[in-house]
């Protein structure tokens, strides 16, 4: 495409008025090499914005968008026409509904390319608009949130010594009993061992905000440890039973063994269990705990009762002795191991906490709820701004992210 042509093209989608058209000719000049010419472009539209970045910031960000559109477009062989795609975009809502009513499917293929310039849109996601709507609608973002770019996971051990497990020599971490090994997906995992002159040490392995930890216990028991939770163990289980206590929420495929069985305490709620898998969820502010059976049997004891769960079932147990259960869906209610957020009929309140216990959030203002329930799932992604993008799509909410602060208000 002719440099003069493009450039049109270009100004039409930042005026907000391109067609499917212009999206295709777009990407296709990425196909063809000509991504300076959109760099230089895209650089020319940042600096008409006061965005405080310095040059080098604004080519860094150009950088990111380009090899994103060229990711996706690499991923995704686009149809110019049909209406039988589906919006396979993992940055976009899956199955996420308001209230009883499903959002309508966006099936055409062209919305995939639309999302492809997301991290265009985040950046310059006003201009060239008319002067009456600049004024009247705030930006999304002013100073964005994301997911941690890096692991600070820490064990805090029974002599009081805190090891950050990523930012510690190998030599030092071994003789505590601690490996690190890449699984096959190249996650990391954190293996626990007992050493000869420190067995049935207690240790607290804490998962900073932002992260899922994998850990591995002495008996092969496999944990996965949600963002801002914590988990106590010993190091090796030499005793009748293998307890640990668990703040926060914890996913758990636990080593069969009969004669020693495994137990999860948490807000004065014990789980026993002698080989399954499971999730635990702990809610400190109400004293809950929130127990959900992949396969196996558990035992659910608290100071009152205690009930034998089986797949499938969910049960809810608080101070005051009741345990409460349900049948649930076991994918949808472990949805946070594999990356997604799930709502489920929830008030925006119990979805912002959710994002809270994610993203460096200081405080939520909710200058108005409306009467909006969230279910479903959305893709966790490391800008936060994501995330708030498509739940406005979807509801009657607007969302600013200030000063690591999110400020609510109702779409007008």
């Amino acid at each position: 495409m002719p440099k003069s042509d493009l450039q049109i093209v270009f100004d039409r989608y930042i005026a907000g008025i391109s067609t499917k058209e212009d999206l295709l000719n777009l990407l296709s000049s990425l196909q063809h090499g000509e991504d300076e010419f959109l760099k230089q472009h895209i650089l020319e539209e940042l600096s008409k914005e006061d965005l405080s970045l310095s040059e080098q910031r604004h080519s860094v960000i150009v950088d990111r968008v380009l090899q994103n559109l060229q990711r996706k477009r690499a991923e995704e062989e686009l149809q110019t026409g049909g209406d039988n795609g589906s919006f396979g975009n993992e940055d976009c809502p899956e199955g996420l509904k308001l209230g009883d009513s499903k959002i309508r499917r966006l099936r055409r293929k062209w919305f995939l390319v639309a999302a492809c310039f997301l991290g265009i849109c985040l950046i310059i996601p006003t201009l060239r608009k008319s002067s009456s709507k600049s004024n009247s609608n705030k930006k999304l973002v002013t100073k964005e949130i994301y997911l941690p770019s890096h692991n600070e996971a820490t064990i805090l051990f029974e002599d009081g010594e805190i090891l950050s497990v990523l930012h510690t020599d190998s030599a030092v971490l071994r003789s505590r009993g601690i490996e690190i090994i890449k699984a096959a997906n190249k996650e990391l995992v954190f293996k626990i061992h007992s050493t000869t002159n420190q067995t049935n040490q207690k240790q607290t392995f804490r998962s900073p905000k932002g992260m899922v930890s994998q850990l591995i216990l002495s008996d092969n028991t496999h944990v996965l440890l949600n963002s801002g939770s914590q988990l106590r163990y010993t190091n090796s289980f030499t005793q009748a039973e293998r307890r640990v206590s668990l703040e926060g929420e914890a996913y758990f495929k636990v080593s069969p063994d009969k004669k020693h069985p495994f137990i999860v305490s948490a807000n004065e709620t014990e789980i026993k269990v002698l080989g399954t898998s499971f999730n635990v969820s702990t809610k400190q502010s109400e004293r809950q705990v929130i127990t959900t059976l992949e396969e196996g049997s558990v035992l659910v004891k608290n100071k009152a009762r205690e009930i034998r769960m089986s797949p499938g079932m969910q049960s809810s147990s608080n101070q005051l002795g009741v345990i409460d259960t349900v049948q649930v869906n076991v994918a949808q209610e472990t949805a946070w191991k594999d990356g997604l957020f799930k709502f489920k009929g929830e008030e925006i309140q119990s979805v912002l906490e959710k994002l809270q216990a994610w993203y460096a959030i200081e405080s939520v203002e909710i200058d108005v709820v409306t009467s909006d329930r969230f279910t479903g799932t959305i893709k966790r992604t490391r800008q936060l701004s994501d995330v708030l993008q498509n739940l406005e799509k979807i509801s009657n909410y607007k969302f600013q992210i200030k000063d690591r602060r999110i400020i609510v208000s109702k779409n007008q």
